[in-house]
């Protein structure tokens, strides 16, 4: 019988036998016909290289071992935190869409300046007036903002009011915008300084100057101003600069026409006229002192009125003033040399004399001295009125809403205060024709309410409120006039 060690190696035997009995396994396989999908962002290994092809998937230049480490941001500045408590951006108000719009004028700040706007403001600024925060002198040009409100509707529609600060009414004549600015930086007027204004016919000849008061889309109300702000009447015979006229009297001598008449004397000579060139450089009351003939007087005092409003006006302590001057007309042959041309003096003062003492007439203008940029009007205190009341206009007050009392004798605009029943008016005069006018401004939509009233009899019947446009806004405005 077989032992166990028999058994053990006929089994090892066995095993060594059995993989000599089994198929070679091939030494080459087929490729498989699917092919793995490799990721979309790599390049197989096997594809050539293109001159052409896209290489930002490509390092040429592989980043050296020992380079240093950027991480990514640490060059920023620090962003500063959001500061959630400051207010959001303010949403649109009516006022801001119907503001009038401003004119802008540039000019020298180192020369006298004369802007005119195209109301018939005038506004003149000597030279060096303007200086900035630091109190430096304004170098190169600086830009003059003019609004003018002379109108009622003009008045509404850019949020001015006829009230002083102190509640005060006033008969209004006009408001206007006076703004200076350079390298984008506000200027004011030098310490001393002051500009003219001169307001056209539609202020009252006895009005006074008004600053206005008011802070962004805030009502504009108004501050008296001293009584040095009036230009004075009085005429000076000297001035410093005296006033010109344009370039010079080279200039003055081109509007000469030799009379035709005088031709065959051939006379030449000088007229001289005695004449007064106002603040606003216009000629008042020309008189031939010393002539040369009918002809030529006649002449003489045909060219000053030609040149009245293109003078500059003279000066004394940084003002314009009134200057009673002596102004010489020349006459020459039309062939002969022009000998103002090398004239080296202006006009020069007028003696005082009894024919030059003549009254200066009455203008339809009224100059003011004015110590401050800004708003400026010319206004009277209302005179007290006999009897006086409080209306209301019952309407929900919000901040979207503001309703003004229109006194259509002298065109007073009254500011309404909101109370807890609506708008208020305290103490205004009593049995006076006047209109509520209620403007509204809600999603980007106007409402008009409008009621003509008279005050003390009104009834307390609330203010109907309608959508309207911008135009129709307008045209609503102006017809209160």
């Amino acid at each position: 019988m077989p032992t166990l060690r028999h058994l053990l190696l006929l089994g090892c035997f066995a095993s060594l036998l059995l993989p000599s009995c089994q198929s070679d396994t091939s030494s080459h396989t087929e490729a498989d016909s699917t092919e793995t999908s490799a990721p979309v962002d790599t390049l197989p290994a096997s594809t050539p290289r293109r001159s052409d092809a896209l290489t930002w998937h490509r390092v040429e230049h592989p980043t050296q071992a020992n380079a240093p480490l950027i991480r990514p941001g640490a060059g920023r500045r620090t962003v500063a935190p959001r500061d959630t408590a400051a207010p959001p951006p303010a949403e649109a108000r009516l006022y801001d869409l119907t503001l009038k719009a401003s004119e802008y004028h540039k000019i020298d700040p180192t020369q006298l300046a004369e802007v005119r706007g195209r109301e018939g403001t005038v506004v003149r600024i000597p030279a060096g007036a303007l200086v900035n925060s630091r109190g430096e002198p304004a170098r190169g040009p600086v830009f003059v903002e003019l609004k003018e409100c002379y109108g009622l509707a003009d008045r509404l529609l850019s949020n001015i009011v006829s009230e002083t600060t102190d509640d005060q009414l006033m008969i209004p004549g006009g408001a206007v915008l006076v703004h200076v600015t350079g390298s984008g930086q506000p200027l004011h007027l030098a310490e001393g300084h002051t500009v003219q204004v001169e307001l056209p016919a539609a202020t009252r000849a006895t009005a006074q100057l008004y600053h206005g008061r008011g802070g962004r889309r805030q009502p504009i109300r108004w501050v008296a101003a001293g009584p040095e702000s009036v230009v004075d009447n009085q005429i000076y015979s000297e001035a410093q600069p005296m006033p010109m006229y344009e370039s010079g009297p080279a200039a003055l001598n081109k509007l000469v026409r030799y009379p035709t008449a005088a031709a065959d004397s051939h006379t030449q000579g000088t007229v001289y006229v005695s004449a007064v060139i106002d603040e606003a450089g216009r000629v008042l009351t020309p008189k031939v002192l010393r002539g040369l003939g009918s002809a030529f007087d006649v002449e003489a005092l045909r060219v000053l009125r030609q040149s009245s409003g293109r003078w500059t006006p003279g000066q004394r302590e940084g003002r314009f003033v009134k200057v009673k001057m002596l102004v010489p007309i020349r006459f020459t042959l039309p062939d002969a040399p022009d000998l103002l041309a090398s004239a080296d003096s202006t006009s020069a003062p007028a003696p005082t004399t009894p024919e030059a003492d003549a009254e200066i007439p009455a203008t339809d203008r009224q100059a003011f001295r004015v110590g401050q940029l800004g708003w400026v009007a010319a206004a009277r205190p209302r005179p007290a009125a006999e009897s006086v009341t409080t209306l209301t206009a019952t309407v929900e007050p919000d901040t979207h809403t503001s309703v003004r009392l229109v006194l259509h004798d002298a065109a007073t605009i009254v500011l309404g205060q909101p109370t807890e029943t609506g708008y208020e008016f305290v103490d205004v005069p009593a049995n006076k024709k006047a209109a509520l006018l209620g403007i509204r401004y809600m999603s980007g939509t106007p409402y008009v309410a409008v009621r003509e009233i008279t005050t003390g009899r009104h009834s307390n019947e609330p203010l109907s409120f309608r959508e309207t446009t911008l135009a129709e806004l307008e045209k609503l405005v102006q017809e209160l006039e």
